[in-house]
């Protein structure tokens, strides 16, 4: 691990933790995967996964949460092929479980490829309402677009759009505004581990001026008493919690109802963090 992250941490965190962050990023991790509770449930997709041969355990956390072991690849699995579930982080699963979307409601995901939290927001929908899952390039909607048709939900669309960008015709529009935002990925490293030799101090602060960016725009399309969900998958202050205390001391019309930085649990899931974010008034 470069030296200038683990001292990075060392600010933050006392040398035991960093400890068991860097020996998380090295344990052997079983895929982590949702059930698409709008196709099946939990029991059912168990037992179809293991007369497929593979290794099911419970996710003891989350109640559509499974960690699959033990398969060649997914497309080989006829469960996956149709739509039965959704390879996915457990911490990524924790935010649309912390929005509780509620019947109806408009979700509007900003940098939503390759779907997963979209997905994931239309099935607590239970078919009701939308979500509209956004990226930047034709290649991204087409990621979403793939996992939608896979996943068959009806209460859910792919569009092309920048974040960056202010489209009038959203203000104050979504009951829910997902912000899952590029970010230097330091919570991956167990999966990703060409990040570390990719990133530097400078990317990172240019990662969260390009944040701030985003969160400045994308607020307003948030409606009053709805959410803002800011999240990333690293573990860094400035993209994380500074970034929240920025928006907050920016938007005062803004409350934060929680923020969360998780890190890395070995065998179980990624570094990730999120903050819910409440418009409270027009300030």
């Amino acid at each position: 691990m470069p030296e200038w992250i683990v001292k990075e941490w060392l600010e933050v965190y006392d040398f035991k933790t960093v400890e068991g962050i860097l020996a998380a990023f090295l344990a052997e991790t079983p895929t982590s995967i949702r059930v698409n509770t709008m196709r099946t449930d939990r029991e059912t997709l168990t037992q179809r996964l293991r007369a497929e041969g593979v290794t099911v355990e419970k996710n003891e956390t989350l109640s559509q949460g499974l960690y699959i072991s033990g398969y060649d690849y997914l497309n080989a699995l006829d469960t996956f092929r149709e739509g039965l579930f959704y390879v996915q982080d457990e911490s990524s699963m924790l935010v649309s479980e912390l929005a509780s979307p509620k019947p109806g409601d408009y979700v509007l995901d900003v940098c939503a490829a390759p779907g997963g939290k979209s997905l994931h927001m239309a099935e607590l929908l239970r078919g009701t309402g939308m979500v509209e899952a956004r990226d930047l390039t034709p290649y991204k909607v087409g990621l979403i677009q793939e996992n939608i048709d896979r996943c068959r939900l009806g209460n859910i669309k792919a569009a092309q759009a920048d974040a960056r960008e202010f489209y009038p015709e959203d203000e104050n529009k979504a009951d829910i505004v997902l912000a899952d935002l590029p970010c230097s990925g330091l919570g991956t490293l167990g999966k990703k581990t060409d990040i570390k030799y990719r990133i530097n101090r400078e990317a990172m602060k240019e990662l969260a001026a390009l944040q701030r960016e985003i969160l400045n725009t994308v607020s307003r399309y948030v409606k009053l008493g709805g959410t803002l969900m800011y999240s990333t998958c690293t573990i860094s202050r400035q993209e994380n919690e500074d970034n929240v205390a920025w928006f907050l001391k920016e938007h005062p019309g803004f409350s934060l109802e929680k923020q969360q930085q998780l890190l890395p649990a070995a065998g179980r899931r990624d570094g990730f963090f999120l903050a819910k974010l409440i418009k409270e008034n027009h300030g």
